[in-house]
């Protein structure tokens, strides 16, 4: 790096609303998978500083933990610590200043991780002065965690946050391919204003989930991994056909409490007493229906809540916190960049 300067990406955290499990390889090299999923606007924060060397240790960074190192092996940061060394584009009298922070905690569900990966790899790239498009950043984000790391997990995570909008993203053949979905404001605000986001209070290692859910080759699995993907599609079609505001709502509401049966019969650990029990008392007091965010186990509980229900089922789960959310169509993008030429 014979530059110095700084970088600051935005990448937005995605809600991923059926297909789920379809965007394994496991599953989609075989039998071609497809998701349904929005950005939103909560957002992860990646800034790097390229400065001159003043200090004895070399690298900082900084996220839920601090780390100060000389070298570059000694950081414990597995994605960082991958990624870095396949950029060797600090020179040795760099000293290299790395933060991250986020409007939503990791492990909660709403694909922290890839989004980590994502906005690291952009800013990367934008202070060494090179383009990539969000279909390459998905692409190598994807081979850092699922091939370098070893990692267990779909693929959607990377894809979604790298291009942002509400989009069909299929996936065949070790490939995907993305499909924006083009509704009217009426029902974009529609769909924001009967979301709600509420955090059950718990994290989890989505890869223990995911290697719990879909780990063991099983055809009852696969089975409904088949009735999951189709959800897909019949989401589309309420989308784009409904006659009316109200009657997509209601039918998005009720397809994804149907899909989110589906999913929690696929294993044990996708769900909890506790979590059920919210789920239970969201829909009596109105919902018409939900799920967990990522793999399950924990994190954020999204409802599908008629206007006229929202402050009842805010009051049946009393003691949660919850957010509002509105779509964000953007993607991944640097939002702060000063190099020093």
């Amino acid at each position: 790096m014979k530059r110095d300067g700084t970088v600051i990406t935005q990448t937005p955290f995605r809600l991923s609303f059926f297909g789920g499990g379809t965007d394994l390889p496991e599953y989609f090299n075989e039998y071609e998978g497809a998701v349904l999923s929005t950005t939103i606007d909560k957002y992860l924060y990646v800034t790097i500083n390229s400065l001159k060397r003043f200090y004895e240790n070399r690298i900082r960074l900084s996220y839920s933990k601090l780390e100060l190192v000389d070298n570059l092996g000694d950081l414990q940061h597995g994605i960082v610590k991958t990624v870095l060394k396949n950029h060797p584009s600090f020179s040795d009298d760099s000293f290299i200043d790395m933060h991250t922070y986020a409007d939503f905690p990791a492990a909660s569900g709403m694909g922290s991780s890839s989004a980590f990966t994502v906005g690291f790899l952009n800013a990367l790239y934008s202070i060494n002065g090179i383009y990539k498009t969000p279909e390459e950043i998905a692409y190598e984000a994807i081979n850092v965690e699922r091939e370098k790391l070893k990692e267990i997990g779909g693929w959607q995570d990377q894809i979604a946050s790298s291009q942002g909008g509400l989009n069909l993203i299929r996936f065949k053949k070790n490939s995907f391919f993305i499909e924006p979905i083009s509704l009217s404001f009426e029902k974009i605000q529609a769909l924001e204003d009967s979301f709600l986001l509420f955090f059950t209070g718990g994290t989890r290692s989505s890869a223990e989930i995911q290697k719990g859910t879909f780990g063991v080759a099983d055809d009852n699995k696969t089975v409904q991994l088949h009735a999951i993907k189709q959800s897909v599609f019949e989401a589309l079609a309420i989308l784009r056909q409904s006659n009316t505001i109200s009657e997509m709502v209601n039918e998005f509401g009720a397809l994804l409490h149907k899909s989110w049966e589906i999913k929690r019969s696929l294993s044990a650990c996708i769900s909890n007493s506790k979590i059920n029990a919210m789920y239970d008392a969201a829909i009596k007091a109105g919902a018409l229906g939900g799920k967990l965010c990522g793999a399950g186990g924990g994190g954020f509980l999204l409802l599908v809540v008629p206007f006229k229900f929202k402050e009842k089922v805010i009051s049946a789960l009393n003691g949660y916190k919850y957010v509002n959310i509105k779509f964000d169509d953007m993607g991944a993008r640097v939002i702060y960049s000063k190099i020093a030429l």
